[in-house]
């Protein structure tokens, strides 16, 4: 379950955090946006006016580039206390999260629905890429999706914040932590 962005600036309000939210709001809104390409990069941390998102590879840099123009107009429509001015792709440490345990999973024995497949296709049907972008970049997307599917089955959490996968408390793509939010 992902909490729309009322319900979560009712918590940071409610926990005297409401102006670290609307300065960090382009990282919620991010994955409202970016859809399914938006799982590739996670986002953390707003700098001056731009967006640091973390990338897997430089591949997954290169190609997610080119959909910067797409992905500033639609996050600027989508802000409601700020704006930003561009985004910074930098390389991230996905395999390397602290409690992965990704060396022992099997990707080609993990399948994806139909319906997690339409979303993948979907979200590439709406980019204006060559077609030796769009193939690596959909194969990217699969990879991911199924590294996403086999974290959730070992027990991980789905962050209601960004919508993100952690191992036990602290989501490591936006900071937010379980244990510390009151949401009643």
């Amino acid at each position: 379950m992902t909490l729309d962005r009322g319900s979560l600036a009712a918590i940071f309000k409610k926990n005297n955090l409401l102006s670290e939210y609307e300065e960090q709001e382009p990282v919620f809104v991010w994955t409202e946006i970016a859809g399914e390409l938006g799982k590739v990069a996670r986002p953390k941390k707003v700098q001056g006016g731009s967006l640091v998102l973390e990338v897997p590879s430089a591949a997954a840099k290169q190609e997610l580039s080119f959909l910067e123009e797409e992905f500033l107009e639609k996050l600027n429509e989508n802000l409601n206390h700020s704006k930003v001015d561009n985004l910074k792709f930098k390389m991230g440490q996905f395999s390397e999260e602290p409690g992965s345990d990704d060396e022992g999973v099997d990707l080609e024995e993990i399948s994806l629905s139909d319906e997690e497949m339409s979303k993948i296709e979907g979200a590439l049907e709406e980019t204006d890429l060559e077609e030796s972008t769009r193939q690596s970049l959909r194969s990217l997307l699969i990879t991911q999706q199924k590294k996403r599917k086999a974290r959730l089955n070992q027990g991980w959490h789905e962050c209601p914040a960004c919508g993100g996968v952690f191992p036990d408390f602290k989501c490591s793509y936006c900071g937010f932590d379980r244990r510390e939010v009151d949401t009643a």
